[in-house]
């Protein structure tokens, strides 16, 4: 065996790889997509280390990955008391995960941001172990802006993302999402016409409110529509109710992991503005309006949602305008032109990066490659 075949052999034999990620799912659920490609491509071994969140534990453990618990918390959305503990904390929470990495020795760490990875990235950085992050918003949230200047390279959803970082070591590759997003769905009918309502996992509850605002002023149309509709476990009840006494013909759920196959079935998307959910319209092509949510940190999903709009796939209204009316007024356009809608649905699919998860890994091996 020659010197280097040896050298390739050792790289790809004990591929450990840590995921800091949490504790949301639009930070968890780009990392699970990674994971995948980890395992497929080099048969990674991969552990996730991740905020204490029973909904955390049982995703991950749905999709097979194991996972430890890092002592972490948010340190935005606090009041000044609640910020000064988390600040105390900090230091703990590093020695917690470096005691982890120290026993897991990955070859590279990948943060996908949010603070769980924060002490994670900053205990990978004084090890030695190479650090990279993945910001799936456009805005970069407070951790990843503060590891950015440790990590040996950044992976961004959006292109103007690079403003906001190092540029030297930012890539753009997009957001990595589930590959059942990228598989041809059946034939949607044309009729009828389909409208999905979904405020992520939480719900939204001006969305959810609004969108029965919208019902009395469709009753007209009310045959040639159909809702599917995501509340949230809060609104489900008022909301299913809502359908039922109108009259209207609607598939009512507080959440559904069938995200693929209801994007497929609607002409129109009301949505937030989440990093994975625009990933997921641009990739299965679909017209949307975006309602950003007003008080995700340093207003991102608003800039978000521009990405979309600017390229034609999508619409903004802001959350302070959404009314039923203006929602019941958008439908009846978009059902009245359909060339509109299907222009919008192209510059959607035009947005799409289902290589994703590919570049990600792709990226990170040749760090540890570099590093070997």
């Amino acid at each position: 065996m020659t010197v280097g075949a040896n050298k390739e052999s050792l790289f790809a034999k004990n591929m450990r790889i840590v995921i800091a990620a949490g504790g949301t799912g639009g930070h968890l659920f780009p990392g699970i997509a990674v994971a995948r490609e980890f395992q497929a491509r080099q048969g990674a071994e991969v552990t996730f280390l991740t905020a204490p969140k029973s909904v955390t534990a049982q995703i991950l453990e749905r999709y097979g990955f194991a996972w430890e618990a890092v002592s972490a918390e948010a340190l935005k959305g606090q009041g000044l008391l609640g910020r000064l503990r988390s600040l105390l904390k900090i230091p703990g929470s590093i020695r917690q995960a470096r005691t982890r990495l120290l026993q897991l020795k990955p070859r590279l760490v990948l943060g996908m941001g949010g603070y769980a990875s924060g002490p994670v990235g900053v205990a990978a950085w004084r090890l030695g172990i190479p650090l990279a992050l993945h910001e799936q918003n456009a805005i970069p949230g407070t951790t990843n802006a503060w590891l950015a200047k440790v990590a040996r390279r950044i992976f961004v959803s959006f292109p103007v993302t690079r403003s906001y970082l190092p540029t030297d070591k930012v890539v753009w590759t997009g957001n990595p999402i589930r590959e059942e997003f990228f598989q041809k769905n059946a034939e949607r009918p044309e009729r009828p016409f389909t409208v999905l309502v979904t405020g992520g996992s939480q719900g939204a509850h001006h969305l959810n409110m609004e969108t029965l605002r919208a019902l009395p002023l469709l009753e007209d149309i009310k045959e040639q529509l159909h809702f599917l509709h995501l509340t949230g476990d809060a609104d489900f009840p008022e909301v299913e109710a809502g359908y039922r006494e109108r009259g209207w013909a609607a598939e009512v759920a507080a959440f559904s992991r069938e995200m693929p196959e209801l994007m497929g079935r609607a002409h129109l998307v009301v949505s937030r503005a989440g990093a994975s959910t625009l990933a997921e319209l641009a990739a299965v092509g679909r017209a949307a309006i975006l309602v950003p949510y007003p008080f995700a940190a340093n207003n991102h999903q608003e800039f978000n949602a521009r990405f979309l709009a600017e390229a034609g796939a999508g619409e903004i209204i802001l959350n302070k305008d959404f009314t039923g009316a203006l929602l019941a007024g958008k439908i009846r356009e978009l059902m009245s032109r359909p060339q509109k809608r299907e222009a919008m649905e192209a510059a959607a699919r035009r947005l799409a990066k289902p290589d994703a998860a590919k570049e990600i890994v792709a990226g990170c091996l040749n760090l540890i490659k570099s590093s070997f």
